[in-house]
């Protein structure tokens, strides 16, 4: 079981759903029916999350259920070499029942920054932890991390996401019985900030934290989703640097769109513009409607674009979910997918589109977007879509999708590369990254080398799980480039 998750109601019930050593075998797959296994121990694996490290590898982690969901990561060279034991460094032994999302974040010397709770479901001490895994794979902080939280008999804590920011540090925020706080942490994993971190002045109600990422000059940004009754709030605030003093809105948080209502335990995360901003989706509820919507703040937490934020789709004929971005700072677009959904009273239709919205707020492919895959009949899960993907490409945007719930057997993810025109890049449209068995918690990256790697729960929800991942290049193409070699990150780990 898992809490927290931002998971579309519909999708949700359809879902019922340390040492170095390199393998030869264990490299990029180019066959997409046999993807390289990242952990695949006893009990089962799940909840991947994988980042790009600055020497052109990855980190992956993940939760291994054998005792408790143990936190696990491995580090991947950019050939798909394990550079660490098979099923990677243990990061966290836990005695969870039930999960909580999680945060991964790699800094500009490499290492890595996890942040999760620690260490039993309910108990009187559980806390938030950030632990520092060094690239040779040792625990810079030591077994048991850094504790940046009170205890939970003191107040409740949730899920918790970390980032790296300019000036070295990480900042870490987690949510609370009291709301969302927030730590910064030095490189020697002392605390820069009040103890037990910042308490976000923000609107009463529920807070469930969204993302945190890099400002400049070592600030922070922070989004939740607030949620008072049956009203649900997406809201921003950026962090100072030096003490976590809050920025934006003469102190009080911003409300990111100035229409719409999330979901019930909505929560979507964001991304950094590079220029102290940072870019901004939902999917969010008018009325009966479901709209798929973007927003870019400045610097100063001001709308770049319009107040209510700017439509993907201007279509009123379907529901728009699902929605997920990646930002284009040379021209300062943001690239857009979403899930289509109809109902016409006895089936379910699925489909994919996509929108390129440009730095005025123009909708750049037609009001209603270029269609990737049109509506199909999804009432028996073979063409429900979910887990969407976006990552940014110099001229455009790779768009994913995974095709498929319960009870059907196989899930393949389809990816397509769109030019900032909204065409298709390869001639055959779009490349399935992987085809068989199921699909869970997909996550994906965009490396230094320019190639993007997926990573996700396979094969069941038990004991069965593993967690696997593969590359795909710009050519679509998958597998290691005919450069590629054994020890293509050297021999210093």
């Amino acid at each position: 079981m898992t809490c927290m998750l931002a998971v579309p109601l519909r999708l949700a019930v359809l879902a019922l759903a340390g040492s170095f050593s390199i393998a030869a075998h264990a490299q990029w797959s180019s066959d997409p029916a046999n993807n390289l296994v990242v952990g695949d121990a006893a009990g089962g694996t799940t909840q991947p999350k994988v980042v790009a490290a600055p020497d052109g590898g990855f980190y992956v982690s993940w939760f291994a259920d054998a005792s408790g969901y143990d936190v696990r990561l491995q580090r991947l060279d950019a050939g798909g070499h394990a550079l660490w034991a098979h099923d990677g460094v243990l990061v966290a032994d836990r005695d969870y029942a039930f999960t909580y999302d999680y945060g991964l974040a790699v800094d500009a010397a490499g290492d890595a920054y996890v942040s999760f709770n620690c260490c039993a479901n309910g108990s009187n001490d559980e806390h938030i932890v950030v632990s520092k895994v060094l690239a040779d794979g040792a625990l810079a902080w030591g077994a048991d991390g850094v504790t940046v939280s009170a205890p939970a008999s003191t107040e409740g804590v949730y899920n918790a996401y970390v980032a790296s920011t300019s000036d070295g540090d990480v900042v870490v925020a987690w949510s609370s019985d009291a709301g969302v706080r927030a730590q910064k942490l030095d490189p020697t994993g002392t605390a820069r900030w009040a103890a037990l971190g910042v308490l976000l002045d923000q609107p009463s109600g529920l807070k469930l934290l969204g993302g945190v990422q890099p400002g400049l000059g070592g600030d922070a940004i922070v989004s939740w989703s607030n949620q008072s009754g049956s009203t649900r709030i997406l809201r921003a605030q950026k962090l100072a640097a030096a003490d976590g003093a809050p920025l934006w809105g003469g102190g009080s948080a911003v409300r990111v769109f100035g229409a719409g209502n999330l979901q019930a335990g909505y929560y979507p995360p964001f991304l950094a513009d590079a220029a102290g901003g940072g870019v901004f989706w939902d999917y969010d509820a008018t009325g009966l409607a479901f709209n798929a919507r973007v927003q870019h703040l400045d610097a100063n937490g001001n709308a770049l674009l319009d107040a209510d934020g700017v439509l993907a789709t201007t279509d009123t004929t379907q529901q728009h979910f699902g929605t997920v971005a990646s930002w284009n700072a040379a021209s300062g677009s943001i690239d857009v997918v979403w899930n289509d959904y109809f109902n016409d009273g006895t089936r379910d239709y699925d489909g994919v589109s996509a929108q390129r919205i440009d730095a005025s707020g123009a909708r750049l492919w037609g009001d209603t977007g270029k269609v990737l895959v049109p509506l199909a009949d999804s009432t028996d899960g073979t063409h429900v879509i979910s887990q969407l993907t976006a990552l940014p490409m110099a001229d455009g945007m790779l768009a994913g999708w995974v095709t498929g719930a319960i009870p059907a057997a196989d899930q393949p993810l389809t990816v397509a590369r769109l030019d900032a025109a909204g065409d298709y890049v390869w001639a055959a449209q779009s490349t399935m990254v992987k085809t068989q068995r199921y699909t869970g918690r997909m996550d994906a990256a965009i490396g230094a080398g320019g190639f993007a790697v997926y990573a996700w729960q396979d094969g069941g929800n038990g004991d069965d799980a593993t967690v696997r991942a593969q590359n795909l290049n710009p050519d679509g193409t998958l597998g290691a480039g005919a450069d590629d070699t054994i020890f293509v990150d050297g021999f210093d780990g």
